[in-house]
């Protein structure tokens, strides 16, 4: 049998998936404990430099934490600063030792109530204070607990980070107290680390230097959000971390250096598989880089014994020693881009007769996009987008990077002899570098750079990778024009999104307001986008979102009023004016007079127009059509005169079929009792139902001030749904507006409980889901 391990790599990879989807795992946060100011005991397993604010930090990775009684905090700064006092004759590392082992025998008494789920967190150092790799220290800041994602798209950062071990972030940390026992060796590694850090900054212009570290030492920690992002969006952002890419530059380097100086050839083994052990331990030794290690090992081992080295069962055994550590490797990004793309490489040869063989660069071109072709799940699923032209740049990129890490480590050797040496010897580096970001830059501006899909369903992914096998087993059989056209299907397969209903979406965007709306024919709304609690709330919660539902482009935005947690998120899309690769096609803003327009008002009408974005102005009366959805606007009347926005609010009412809404904004008082009196009009005419609405969105986050009784019995809602933050000052909702709408027998949703709401409305029923459930 070919390839045993492989096939037996496959079955454990199908039963850990099976489990995962039967018994799907439950990360428990410590809610409770966020936001407080706690101390925190754990040893120092990994240290790195970060950008924090305009600041770069020092943050530590605290590994088997313990979270103690306020009342045993002396002891254990007892036990930590005097544990070689114990035993003087002992080795430094026992001393750590002991510490670890009194923990762990105590530990029922020592740890805190609620913190029973926190075994690692990261501390954002505020002091000089640099603990040694492996010391017992004891760490003082305020604990912020990793949170799950409440809307679809949006980032999980605690289950991301369970995987790695952590549960949350020590911010503001200072070290009360150090043990004297460490892990020498890679204490050590670390200070060649800085050195080496040290070298490149001094010898690099501060852009290129940070993402030298990067590329050489690890540290993604130091890069430029503009950088890392550019470099993400072109689909190049592998480049930047330690991978297989390095190790075969480097390990294969020292080891053709050490062949042609005759060293032995299991002495020249050991010295190289050592030195990028220690390479790979110093920058931090993540998955890439030990799926490296292992792969780049059995190749030597294999050349050492006269075997034949096969990259599938080396990537195989690299894949099945990882899982053992932690089966749920296999729901993370870095895991699955790293394997998916040595996969693609691998299978290669079972499809090298379908490649055309005209000449090189085509050659190469058709297999790059065989190798993209072999990730672009990853892609869709993590990303919900693909830049189409990352195939082309890494054909660019990638021979060159030999010479960009030859440079590198020219630089250091050169700056370690004489500084100005090694700032000569990194002009070819910077060259390279900085054509890189030109080249990115360019791609950028190029039609259909963003190919924004939307995530794929877990059938469309099965089936995509089924017709990839299907190809790689039979595909060399097919004619060529049959190959490439059942590939073309396939990938049409995995992109393509089904008509989907009407829907309405209350995103969770903390203490704000963020309404999606489809009209199910192709058309995508935006009521409101901002928060007053959530910073970049456009970055983190609306794009993420609407790149998993497939909105590359918002057929209109409405803005009911220019108050900061309605606007916010809108403000930083016309801001990135596309980069963030959402569209607006118009920006809708109430028609208020103009001496009720304030100072965001007019900010927004500049943002449009450096944008290109049309502005219109609504009143009472007018009309918006999408497809089958009609929307009406019910308040401010034209050139209406408050001193309040919040009295302008604009407000919609919407029609589906038998399904209608009422969106409020902020609406209160005055405001309230205009729209109260048209809906009694207008029904009265047979404009609009007068037997009440489906929905209705609960004005100005369920203040006690809005949503009155009067009001609420002229609409009569059967749904109500309310935005607020979890935990917000002002108490929202408050309990008087919950009572009045429960006393209308209203089934209310709230943000702040349920996540994201969605409201789905098709053949006549209305489906309501929440994202986090009850």
């Amino acid at each position: 049998m070919r390839r045993p391990l492989c096939l037996i790599g496959l079955v454990v990879v199908a039963a850990l998936l099976a489990g995962m989807i039967v018994f799907p795992r439950q990360v428990q946060t410590c809610e409770g404990l966020d936001g407080e100011t706690l101390v925190a005991v754990g040893r120092v397993g990994w240290k790195e430099h970060r950008i924090s604010g305009a600041e770069e930090i020092l943050v530590v990775t605290l590994e088997e934490v313990l979270i103690p009684k306020p009342d045993k905090i002396g002891i254990l700064k007892q036990i930590i600063s005097n544990s070689n006092a114990i035993q003087p004759n002992i080795i430094s590392a026992d001393s750590a030792k002991k510490i670890v082992s009194y923990i762990k025998q105590n530990r029922e008494h020592l740890i805190q109530k609620d913190s029973e789920n926190i075994n690692g967190i990261l501390c954002y150092l505020d002091n000089d204070k640099d603990p040694a790799m492996g010391s017992i220290v004891l760490m003082e800041g305020k604990l912020r607990i990793f949170s799950h994602a409440v809307n679809p798209g949006e980032f999980d950062a605690a289950e991301y980070y369970d995987v790695m071990g952590q549960q949350g972030r020590l911010m503001g940390s200072r070290c009360l107290v150090e043990s004297k026992g460490c892990w020498p060796f890679r204490e050590r590694l670390y200070r060649i680390k800085e050195y080496l850090a040290l070298l490149l900054n001094a010898s690099y212009p501060e852009k290129e230097a940070a993402v030298m570290r990067a590329m050489l030492l690890g540290e993604k920690g130091v890069l430029e959000a503009d950088i890392k992002g550019l470099y993400q969006k072109n689909g190049i952002i592998h480049i930047l971390a330690i991978s297989g890419l390095h190790l075969s530059i480097l390990g294969m380097g020292l080891y053709e250096i050490l062949k042609r100086m005759r060293i032995p050839n299991l002495i020249n083994i050991v010295i190289s598989v050592g030195v990028m052990c220690c390479y790979g331990t110093m920058t931090g030794m993540g998955i890439s880089i030990i799926r490296a290690l292992i792969m780049f090992g059995l190749k030597l081992c294999a050349g050492l014994l006269g075997r034949t080295y096969d990259m599938l069962t080396a990537m195989m055994a690299a894949a099945l020693l990882l899982l053992v550590q932690q089966p749920l490797y296999l729901m993370h990004s870095g895991f699955l881009f790293s394997f998916g793309a040595v996969c693609g490489i691998g299978l290669l040869p079972a499809v090298s007769n379908q490649l055309p063989d005209t000449n090189k660069p085509v050659k190469a071109l058709f297999t790059g996009i065989w190798v993209s072709l072999s990730t672009l799940p990853v892609y869709l699923c993590f990303y919900y987008e693909f830049p189409p032209y990352s195939v082309i740049l890494n054909l660019i990129v990638i021979p060159c990077m030999g010479v960009v890490l030859a440079a590198g480590l020219s630089v250091v050797f050169a700056a370690a002899w004489i500084l100005p040496l090694g700032k000569a010897a990194a002009v070819p580096g910077i060259f390279f570098l900085r054509f890189y970001e030109k080249c990115c830059s360019f791609c950028l501006t190029l039609p259909g750079c963003r190919w924004i899909t939307g995530c794929p369903t877990k059938l469309q992914v099965f089936s995509y990778l089924i017709i990839l096998a299907g190809l790689v087993f039979w595909g060399r059989h097919m004619k060529r024009g049959r190959f490439w056209g059942i590939l073309f299907g396939a990938v049409l397969l995995l992109t393509v999104r089904l008509p989907e209903s009407f829907e309405i979406t209350m995103l969770d965007i903390g203490q704000g307001d963020c309404i999606y709306l489809a009209d199910g024919q192709g058309g995508h709304y935006l009521i409101d986008g901002g928060s007053s609690d959530q910073k970049e709330v456009e970055t983190y919660r609306i794009v993420p979102f609407l790149k998993y539902r497939g909105v590359s482009r918002l057929d209109g935005v409405f803005v009911t009023h220019p108050d900061s947690d309605h606007i916010s998120g809108i403000i930083g899309l016309l801001e990135s004016n596309g980069e963030t690769g959402i569209e607006i096609g118009c920006l809708f803003l109430p028609e208020a007079a103009e001496e009720s327009r304030n100072e965001s008002y007019h900010e927004l009408e500049d943002l449009a127009g450096d944008a290109d974005v049309p502005v219109r102005y609504l009143h009472a009366g007018e009309k918006v059509k999408s497809g089958d959805v009609m929307l009406i606007c019910m308040h401010p009347q034209k050139g209406y005169v408050c001193e309040d926005a919040n009295a302008y609010s604009t407000t919609l009412y919407l029609k589906y079929g038998a399904f209608s809404a009422l969106f409020t904004g902020d609406l209160e008082g005055e405001g309230e009792e205009l729209v109260t009196e048209r809906y009694c009009r207008l029904a009265g005419a047979g404009e609009i139902s007068a037997d009440g609405i489906t929905l209705l969105k609960a004005a100005h986050h369920g203040s006690k001030n809005s949503t009155r009784k009067e009001f609420l019995e002229s609409v009569n809602p059967q749904i109500a749904l309310i935005s607020a933050g979890r935990n917000n000052s002002y108490g929202h909702p408050h309990r008087e507006t919950l009572d009045r709408l429960e006393s209308q027998r209203c089934r209310i949703y709230q943000t702040s409980v349920s996540g994201a709401v969605t409201v789905r409305v098709s053949g006549g029923s209305v489906r309501v889901e929440e994202y986090l459930g009850k």
